[in-house]
């Protein structure tokens, strides 16, 4: 018989304990259900309260990337447990970079829901039920809370979880505290960073911090004018191919003095703007629209764009490698 013929009952709410379904009269077996999962021991979470993004509610009317399911499905989790944690416990590692909104992925490529939880009390560091428990040094932690939420705070979050990454998503995470969104052609911003250069520092720099050298190799690496992941990677290929440092966030405009756009890379000089287009670019009419008026606006003003999509950054990486050097090449003998 399947067991979810038998709705649990409302009042037990998202996340209960196994005390609380023998007190509504659940049987232990209806526990094994499909649509219950555990979550920690003897508590439990519906699995329907875990998914709740649709493509209605997702600004491009499409279903959001995997890697973004995940960290608002782990989000939630975490949420779900919040009211049976112990005192002076908080998120830390993947499910804090998850509640901040930071550009993590699954650990190993899946996408297990592990919530990460510490304390600054106990001995022991262990894994169960979904949650892995570790103890960490007061000295090496600044927690804060969130929305309701207790959990490590951007600059001990990026600290804690860049000795597991790979040096790319390093830096993109980094970039990512640090992101300070402008608006084209002034110097208003959007909203703060998540954290300073300087809290990243104080963090990195932190005594008996693992993989402190690795941070502090890192730092000089960080900006706050990248606005995604893809690209803090065009940012490192470049520097890996020697090519020269280009202008970030960098507003074009006319001679007239009109603003023609703000493109992501350029080299002003050179008049040679390297733009990265997600796939939004493409599938958003208005979006699309935007950039065949931006694009035309450059090509009047002598100015040449090398876009660049997900396929040849991650896939023909040598290939952009060649389109970028034969840009510069052809540009510098335009000038």
């Amino acid at each position: 018989m399947d067991r979810r013929q038998h709705p649990l009952p409302e009042s037990l709410g998202t996340v209960f304990t196994a005390a609380a379904a023998r007190a509504a009269g659940v049987d232990s077996r209806r526990l094994h259900g499909d649509d219950v999962v555990r979550i920690a021991p003897g508590t439990y979470s519906r699995v329907d309260g875990e998914v709740f993004v649709s493509p209605a509610d997702h600004p491009s009317g499409r279903l959001p990337h995997p890697h973004e399911r995940w960290r608002q499905s782990l989000t939630i989790r975490a949420i779900n447990l919040i009211e049976v944690m112990k005192p002076n416990a908080f998120f830390s590692h993947y499910t804090a970079a998850a509640i901040w909104g930071l550009p993590v992925s699954p650990p190993l490529g899946g996408d297990e829901l592990r919530v990460d939880i510490a304390s600054c009390e106990g001995s022991q560091s262990l894994e169960r039920f979904g949650v892995t428990y570790r103890v960490l040094s007061p000295r090496q932690v600044k927690v804060v809370v969130l929305r309701g939420i207790p959990v490590t705070d951007p600059a001990t979050t990026w600290a804690e979880l860049t000795p597991g990454l790979a040096r790319s998503q390093a830096v993109a995470v980094g970039d990512a505290v640090l992101r300070h969104p402008r608006y084209p052609g002034t110097s208003r911003y959007k909203r703060d960073p998540l954290a300073t250069r300087s809290q990243l520092e104080q963090a990195a720099t932190t005594p008996y911090r693992r993989g402190g050298r690795e941070l502090r190799e890192l730092l000089p690496l960080l900006t706050h004018q990248s606005a995604s992941p893809p690209e803090s990677h065009i940012r490192m290929l470049l520097a890996e191919w020697r090519a020269p440092p280009p202008e970030l966030d960098y507003d074009v405009y006319s001679p007239e003095g009109r603003l023609l756009g703000c493109s992501e890379f350029a080299y002003p000089q050179l008049k040679l703007a390297i733009e990265y287009e997600g796939e939004h670019h493409f599938s958003q009419a208005k979006q699309y629209a935007r950039d065949v008026e931006k694009y035309q606006s450059y090509a009047e003003q002598g100015w040449r764009v090398l876009r660049v999509t997900s396929s040849l950054l991650y896939r023909q990486p040598l290939e952009l490698k060649r389109q970028v050097l034969e840009a510069l090449r052809v540009s510098r003998e335009t000038r």
